[in-house]
């Protein structure tokens, strides 16, 4: 049993339910640009993103990129004219083909319809490939919209993200970057079944603040990290989510992920039961286990629930209907 612990992959300590926390320079960078002073600079929360999953990521061609798409849309509205008006540009720049954008508009990548590729939710490859879906369209939505003087945020329903802009009378509406329009709550109420209490307690339907969505913007990076870096990279980011955004319902499920992971490459793997360990070891068993368990029921009491076989059935019905309705 000794021996088996000394091999396991991610070490394993003598406190029980111990998660190693490596230190991650990438969550000092994104602490430092959700908090500062002169307020959150959304491309460079998404430039930090960007090299926290690949180090050698062309910063510099990746930002030139933004500005150009920025600037497209700028050349189409006059000075001063109100944010709808700016935003209606923006939609058009992005979604309607012609030769601002080469006549590959973007649009929803009905090839990986539930984001089942964690890389295809950044915005590095929305860009590349024109192809995105409900983390990343909303993602390029705000990044480029800031650029162009607007007030724009990220808000959240059940697996689903899209964003929100503020008019000139500082009324917030709702920005669907997946179908271009601008649904009313109720649309997301009934669609995603997002229920009373989750709205409530604030983790969806919520005018987030730009620091607040900057704990959003983490989702690709929390799933990039889950399945390629030990538990404890997972678990600081996560950390680091619920400190930006106390609502932000990911930050609990990846903590909670981080439990399960360690539990799961320290135990789970190698068939390992309480009972068959020395009691250091059932110790550190029952601790990750209830660590998983708190952090859960906590989420849940918010209104929180996992994915479910009908849901996304539903929602891949919906996907199939839009296909058809466009020749897809």
């Amino acid at each position: 049993m000794i021996a088996f612990m000394a091999a396991s992959p991610w070490g394993w300590t003598q406190t029980p339910g111990t998660v190693p926390s490596p230190n991650d320079p990438n969550i000092q960078v994104l602490e430092q640009l959700a908090n500062a002073q002169d307020g959150v600079d959304y491309a460079k929360v998404q430039t930090a993103i960007e090299r926290a999953v690949k180090s050698s990521f062309d910063a510099t061609a990746f930002n030139a990129e933004l500005d150009s798409w920025a600037n497209l849309v700028r050349a189409r509205v006059s000075k001063g004219a109100p944010p709808t008006e700016v935003m209606t540009a923006l939609g058009q720049v992005i979604y309607t083909p012609g030769p601002w954008n080469n006549n590959r508009p973007f649009s929803y990548d009905l090839d990986d319809p539930l984001g089942a590729k964690y890389q295809n939710k950044l915005v590095s490859t929305y860009l590349r490939t024109r192809k995105g879906n409900c983390v990343s369209m909303p993602t390029l939505l705000i990044i480029l919209g800031q650029k162009l003087g607007l007030n724009m945020t990220l808000s959240q329903a059940p697996q689903h993200e899209f964003a929100r802009l503020q008019d000139a009378n500082g009324r917030w509406f709702n920005i669907e970057a997946t179908n271009p329009g601008s649904p009313p709550d109720s649309k997301y109420i009934n669609e995603l079944h997002v229920t009373p209490l989750s709205i409530q307690s604030g983790i969806y339907l919520r005018t987030t603040t730009p620091q607040e969505t900057v704990a959003a913007m983490l989702e690709p990076l929390e799933g990039i990290y889950a399945h390629t870096r030990p538990p404890g990279y997972l678990l600081g980011l996560a950390k680091l989510a619920q400190r930006i955004d106390p609502k932000n319902a990911a930050g609990y499920v990846n903590e909670a992920n981080a439990y399960f992971l360690t539990l799961t490459h320290r135990y789970l793997t190698h068939h390992l039961t309480p009972e068959a360990l020395p009691p250091m070891q059932r110790a550190d068993f029952n601790a990750l286990y209830g660590a998983n368990t708190r952090v859960m029921n906590r989420v849940r009491a918010m209104g929180w629930a996992p994915p479910t076989q009908a849901g996304d059935k539903e929602y891949l019905e919906r996907v199939d209907r839009y296909r058809s309705e466009h020749g897809k």
